[in-house]
């Protein structure tokens, strides 16, 4: 899953001066805000337009805190239905003229929260879109041009996807969403973006294959669409190849991660020991290097000319070339180049300050001897400093899995202790095999995850492999990347410094995991699982398999995230999922956050070339001692899988002050965090706080007591 990230700014210079200004003196703060805000919303920035920021103006202190405002719990449905693991908050968008929050859950439905009373926003059932069956993707607002956008897949998930057009909801009138019109786009649309000024939207077709057992794979070629005329009655779509980007052989020379490319699709289908089980006949006869491209997340550079676009398992970017509108007939958008992001060296070679492949129960970073990893970032978001564009990643990592085939191994089945490879017909590199040794002679975990795509075996002579390295999955970190006509320049990576400051701030938290399979046995998610789901939910909830004797009320069940500590060292470590950025303070910061421990990071990236470290905040703190159904039944629960995630600049904010609004997907929550700013930087009242209140179901919970459990570090780090 794509995360859904989104940037909000709009300047108070922007704003006409209004008549009704001095009525508003004696209203809080807050509420003050708020209704300058909805005054004149004629020049709304909207979600697409990257950060801009000038070195020249910044601010000589930054941000002076940061902390939990409020948070709200979503439905799943129709504004009814409440539950941990029912994936409510998959994505988010902010529209910032009314200051209203859309949710997409994994149902099928779209939800409304209120922000008309930051401290205490709600859901407004009666907006509600009820999309029920379909596999909604991502949800975008063209604040500006009072558009909502929706991207859902087909029923099959490899035919043509849809993305659907609605006016947005009026705060007068208390008017719901109304459906306007669909546009037809590539199979699987994962992410959407309107451009600046709402003239065109950029659409991600991922194009995932679909193996069954009847018809094998089925794996339709990963594509970008762009569409512009949005107000016509029939926008018009152009849709983007990447066939043109190059052979199979020629993506890899270049860096470009295959999973399974053409040649690796033959030996699995025709040599290995599992050949027999598989059928890729048809995506054989059908293969184009397109349907090893999977394009996950899209922004657009400052200039609205070109749409930077990730391929999360390919560990790339594609630049797409956009002119415009008027000279589409003669030169259409296209897709100029592939940049590969490189590996991430851990060994003494590398810049890194090691990484934890142990499982102890520690946190143990070592420098093993030739261990690299793919970089594989779920988001990326754009940034504008001193006019040059950049390109920010949140390296994740992900893998592929048809049928029988597991892109994911463990490192023990594919060379065993003794140097034996497992794999039928395969051979290793003497020099890889070395590393592999030495790894494991330091204590790596036998268990810990490669890839058995192109990154680390040479399928070239398909009959006879060739194992040239042991790579793992994501690069534990952020990135910043240069874009020019040469191609991409790492700027920046931040090391291992998520995972040592994980483990300083919150060490119950380090490298632990929590998702929709710790749900609790017989509750909603469970009632509504296939068996093979149900399965695994027994099995997490069992102490004698997965789970603990305590999970946080006394009885046995799923652990909380304080009794999984080192799960994820072997696999990802301390993986950022969703990344966003934005001017705050007058500083260009960036916030990231981790898929599965829920941690979140702020930097300074003032000065582009060496971010600072600001704050780490845990954003789920009952999670150390209550697995995640015990602590959302006590309404206690934050944000698990903090996909969703949107950056409010001070006049973009339903309080005034620059904000970040956290959706977790398992959870169902959003919490909105707020930046304290100096005096002098905003001129802004230094008035804070909230009383802890009780949360009925779909009510929020206004936070002081909570917040301060949520600090981490008192200031910055």
């Amino acid at each position: 899953r794509a995360p859904a990230v989104c940037f909000l700014r709009a300047s108070v210079r922007d704003r006409p001066s209004s008549p009704h200004l001095p009525a508003m003196a004696g209203l809080a703060p807050r509420s003050a805000a708020l209704a300058l805000a909805l005054l004149a919303p004629s020049r709304l920035v909207n979600a697409g337009v990257a950060p801009t920021f000038d070195t020249t103006q910044k601010s000589s202190s930054g941000p002076t805190g940061f902390a939990m405002a409020s948070r709200v719990y979503v439905p799943y449905d129709a504004g009814a239905s409440y539950a941990f693991g029912m994936g409510a908050v998959e994505k988010t968008a902010w529209d910032e003229g009314e200051k209203y929050l859309y949710t997409v859950s994994e149902a099928g439905y779209v939800n409304v929260v209120d922000y008309s009373s930051p401290s205490s926003p709600s859901v407004v059932s009666a907006f509600a879109i009820n999309l029920k069956g379909k596999k909604l993707t991502d949800i975008a607002v063209c604040a500006s041009a009072r558009m909502l956008f929706v991207a859902h897949g087909a029923d099959d998930t490899v035919s043509n996807g849809r993305v659907r057009f609605y006016a947005t909801a009026r705060r007068e009138g208390a008017v719901a969403p109304a459906f306007l019109k669909e546009v037809v786009t590539g199979p699987l649309p994962d992410m959407i973006a309107p451009n600046g000024d709402c003239t065109m939207l950029a659409v991600a077709n991922e194009g995932e294959g679909k193996y069954s057992s009847a018809t094998g794979l089925t794996d339709p070629p990963g594509s970008v669409s762009i569409v512009k005329d949005l107000t016509a009655a029939s926008p018009t779509v152009v849709s983007v190849s990447l066939a043109s980007l190059g052979s199979d052989e020629e993506l890899i020379a270049k860096g470009v991660h295959l999973p399974l490319s053409k040649k690796a699709m033959e030996y699995w289908d025709d040599h290995s020991a599992i050949a027999a089980d598989l059928n890729f006949s048809t995506a054989r006869g059908s293969y184009t290097s397109a349907m090893s491209l999977e394009p996950e997340y899209l922004g657009w550079s400052a200039s609205g000319s070109k749409v930077f676009v990730g391929l999360q398992e390919n560990s790339a970017i594609v630049t797409v070339d956009v002119p415009a509108a008027a000279d589409w007939a003669s030169k259409p958008p296209s897709a100029s180049r592939i940049d590969a992001l490189g590996l991430k060296d851990w060994s003494e070679s590398g810049s890194t300050a090691g990484v934890d492949l142990i499982a102890d129960g520690n946190c143990t970073l070592k420098k093993f001897p030739g261990y690299k990893t793919l970089r594989q970032p779920d988001s990326i978001a754009v940034v504008s400093v001193d006019g040059i564009d950049y390109i920010l990643s949140a390296n994740e990592g992900d893998d592929k899995e048809y049928g029988d085939f597991e892109e994911k191994m463990k490192a023990k089945d594919v060379i065993a202790s003794d140097g034996t490879v497992k794999l039928a017909k395969m051979t290793v590199d003497s020099a890889a095999l070395s590393n592999y040794k030495a790894q494991n002679d330091l204590g790596a975990d036998s268990k810990r995850r490669v890839t058995i795509g192109s990154a680390s075996i040479d399928y070239s002579t398909p009959s006879a492999p060739k194992i040239t390295d042991m790579v793992g999955f994501g690069g534990r970190g952020i990135s910043i990347w240069k874009p020019a006509d040469a191609g991409l320049t790492l700027v920046w990576d931040s090391g291992s410094q998520m995972e040592v400051e994980q483990c300083s701030a919150y060490p119950w938290a380090h490298n632990g995991v929590q998702d929709e399979e710790f749900a609790l046995v017989n509750g909603v998610l469970y009632n509504a699982s296939s068996a093979g789901l149900q399965s695994t939910i027994r099995e997490m909830n069992d102490p004698a398999v997965d789970g603990c004797t305590d999970r946080g009320d006394g009885q046995a069940g799923a652990c909380p995230l304080g009794k999984t500590i080192d799960s994820r060292s072997p696999k990802d470590g301390a993986a950022p999922e969703a990344i966003v950025a934005g001017v705050a303070c007058g500083r260009l910061l960036a916030v990231t956050a981790t898929e599965k421990q829920g941690t979140a990071f702020v930097y300074d990236i003032s000065e582009i070339a060496s971010p600072k470290l600001l704050y780490v905040r845990h954003l789920s703190p009952a999670s150390e001692k209550k697995s995640p159904g015990i602590a959302y039944t006590a309404r206690e629960l934050g944000e698990i899988d903090p996909e969703g995630m949107v950056f409010l600049e001070a006049a973009a904010s339903p309080s005034g002050k620059p904000a970040v609004l956290f959706g977790g997907a398992w959870s169902g929550t959003v919490s909105m965090w707020e930046f304290q700013c100096p005096v002098t930087t905003t001129g802004a009242s230094t008035s804070r706080g909230s009383h802890l209140s009780a949360a009925p179901i779909g009510a929020t919970v206004a936070f002081a007591a909570l917040a301060a459990l949520s600090l981490g570090h008192a200031g910055p780090v």
